[in-house]
């Protein structure tokens, strides 16, 4: 009767690669795939591009209107410069629609990807209601010009007082889906720690700003200044942090 060979033993080399393989962390797979992306970089861009957009749309809009403009207002001053009222529709409303909602895309689907959207899907249906109300803006608001441009003085009215109203709608959208982002931990925080501090005052100022739009109280208009300020600062902010994550993500 033979005696069965000796088991060969492990190598020290095999067994230190088996004991790092279980002590390494699995790293979440939304985050993962977004590290090893090049795409990784896109919410930096999307954020910083999101405040070009929004300042050069500014910049060639001549005219701010009351909140509580007449018909003929509204005519007069979109008659007198469509040029200038298309760009800052496109820039303002269309592509700084798609941007918001490039950089909150960036924010939440990895969440998506690691089956803890439960956590987010508010933020991320006030976020995408927010992106759609922008891009019907958009629509409406070159219909408005166009209406101008054809000396139709009530449907501009109707019109622009459409824009604001939504308007303030998306003001209180965005507001809801940045404090649920701030707040959110999944199972930790999706934005740093000083964004979660100017989320409060965004907040605030947006439900403030929106409500003035939606009512069309023109001496709360003043309050769109500083939400306008603190979202640009807090979508540039965000695209930024997250960028940052990414990369030391990949580096970690």
């Amino acid at each position: 009767m033979s005696t069965p060979p000796p088991a060969p033993v492990p190598s020290a080399q095999a067994t230190s690669a088996a004991e790092a393989a279980r002590q390494t962390p699995a790293k979440s797979p939304g985050l993962a795939l977004a590290m090893l992306s090049p795409r990784r970089y896109l919410p930096a861009a999307a954020g910083v591009a999101y405040l070009a957009a929004w300042a050069a749309g500014l910049a060639v809009w001549p005219v701010n209107l009351a909140l509580n403009a007449t018909a003929a207002q509204v005519a007069a001053s979109y008659r007198a410069h469509p040029a200038e009222a298309v760009a800052q529709y496109l820039l303002t409303e269309g592509l700084a629609g798609i941007l918001l909602g490039v950089v909150l895309a960036c924010v939440l689907l990895p969440q998506v990807r690691d089956r803890v959207a439960a956590r987010t899907a508010g933020a991320a249906l006030l976020g995408a209601i927010a992106v759609a109300i922008s891009l019907a803006q958009c629509v409406i608001g070159l219909l408005l010009t166009a209406a101008a441009t054809s000396h139709d003085t009530a449907r501009c009215g109707d019109l622009s007082a459409l824009v604001t109203r939504l308007d303030g709608v998306k003001m209180i959208a965005i507001a809801g889906a940045a404090a649920m982002i701030a707040a959110a931990r999944t199972p930790g925080p999706l934005v740093s720690g000083w964004l979660r501090v100017v989320t409060v005052p965004l907040a605030l100022a947006l439900i403030a700003s929106g409500y003035a739009y939606l009512t069309l109280t023109n001496p709360l208009a003043w309050t769109a200044f500083i939400s306008g300020l603190l979202l640009l600062l807090w979508v540039t902010g965000v695209g930024i942090a997250t960028t940052i994550r990414y990369r030391r993500g990949s580096e970690g």
